[in-house]
């Protein structure tokens, strides 16, 4: 099977090459580093330390490794790539003093040698769902120690690699060893391949404690629906655009994807409602602020009293983390579609620290019954800064492994 893969993607280069330049014409690719995608650097690399390679498809994925980068950052030379620009632009503007940020290659065998051959990593940090069979190959070929970590498997994806186990077991078995991001992933990971599988918690809940957070009282009722895709924002903001006016809120808007926004701004001024971009500063009689910026959503988190949590009210999103608005004493509400976390979401209801609703119609009887209650609002924001202070991963684990496999 991987050699079938390697013969079609060696076929598809043509091809690849010419999406390169149609990509870099939509502004969607990077026309001076566009190279590296051919397994070309553009940086030289230090050589006075051992390189600590971390991959990760985007900013959500590599914002999980803050806790790896701010131990090793002044041990190791930390090489980090991913695929897409935002996620480029994002770390050079919050990074560039501890790590150096390249695009990995096309999955083609002839550019993953020319990127291995220069940079000889000394250990590979592989995080989440993004496999790469033609990279994972000539990284076993060379010997370099290489752990997957918060590996997962969607319900979707589940279905699909049923039909492929062997290229999915012969990917995975490249790995020195495999790290779940959840006891749900563990298991439909060990079913797909039969080998140890091992879980010591979510890598994206690794973060400092808030236990001393105090949440401010602002003037205006404010409200952040963040990380929202394709026609969320329309069907959200059209739930809930009476009671904007009626309790006079001040709604921030952070879309998953920033490069939607000209279009939710153009879906959105159909509504009759004040827009304005974050990036103007002139938004303070503005009814919806769209924030069109990375690496802020904590402080809009800290503003809020409730979080409308996109990527929840679609099938096969699957949903985003809620400790994050939480964990800065939000109130958060979801949709019914969580699979991605699914056990956090099952024990954040337990300890009534979160809401989930079943449609988007049903957003706005929430938020005015929640509106009207501030006792309830303080209540389940008190049990979500609770929840959110727990442990939820074994770092020192993850520590001796990396430790332990560098070369």
């Amino acid at each position: 099977m991987l050699k079938i893969y390697q013969i079609v993607s060696t076929f598809l280069i043509p091809f690849i090459i010419v999406n390169i330049f149609i990509r870099i014409y939509r502004k969607k690719e990077d026309k001076i580093r566009f190279v590296e995608r051919f397994g070309k650097p553009t940086v030289k690399k230090n050589n006075e330390k051992k390189i600590l390679w971390i991959h990760a498809a985007s900013i959500g994925e590599f914002k999980s490794s803050d806790l790896i980068i701010d131990r090793y950052h002044k041990v190791f030379y930390i090489l980090v790539t991913t695929t897409t620009k935002s996620s480029s632009d994002y770390i050079k503007e919050f990074y560039k003093n501890k790590v150096v940020h390249q695009y990995i290659p096309f999955d083609v065998s002839i550019w993953c040698s020319k990127f291995l051959n220069f940079w000889k990593p000394n250990l590979i940090l592989w995080i989440e769902s993004d496999i790469w069979p033609n990279m994972l190959n000539k990284i076993k070929e060379r010997n370099i120690n290489c752990l997957y970590l918060n590996a997962r498997v969607s319900p979707a994806s589940f279905k699909k690699w049923k039909n492929a186990k062997n290229f999915y077991k012969s990917s995975l078995k490249n790995f020195n060893k495999i790290f779940a991001q959840s006891k749900n992933d563990k298991k439909r990971i060990y079913e797909l391949s039969k080998l140890e599988i091992e879980y010591i918690g979510n890598l994206k809940l690794a973060r400092n404690k808030n236990v001393n957070f105090v949440k401010q009282k602002n003037q205006s009722n404010i409200i952040t629906i963040a990380s929202t895709h394709y026609n969320e924002e329309e069907e959200i903001i059209k739930s809930i655009k009476k009671t904007i006016r009626e309790y006079n809120l001040k709604i921030y808007l952070a879309p998953r994807h920033p490069e939607r926004i000209n279009k939710i701004l153009h879906e959105l001024n159909k509504e009759g409602l004040n827009i304005s971009l974050e990036s103007k500063k002139q938004y303070d009689e503005n009814e919806i602020v769209i924030i069109d910026s990375f690496g802020r959503l904590d402080q809009y988190f800290q503003m809020s009293d409730l979080v409308i949590l996109g990527g929840s009210f679609l099938k096969n999103i699957g949903g985003h983390n809620p400790i994050e608005p939480a964990i800065n004493g939000c109130v958060v509400i979801s949709g019914k579609y969580v699979d991605n976390w699914t056990n956090i979401y099952e024990d954040m209801i337990k300890a009534n620290s979160c809401i989930l609703i079943n449609k988007f119609e049903e957003i706005d009887i929430k938020v005015k019954e929640l509106l009207n209650n501030n006792l309830e609002i303080k209540k389940i924001q008190s049990n979500a800064l609770e929840f959110s202070n727990r442990s939820f991963f074994e770092k020192e684990k993850l520590f001796q492994n990396i430790e332990l496999y560098v070369n």
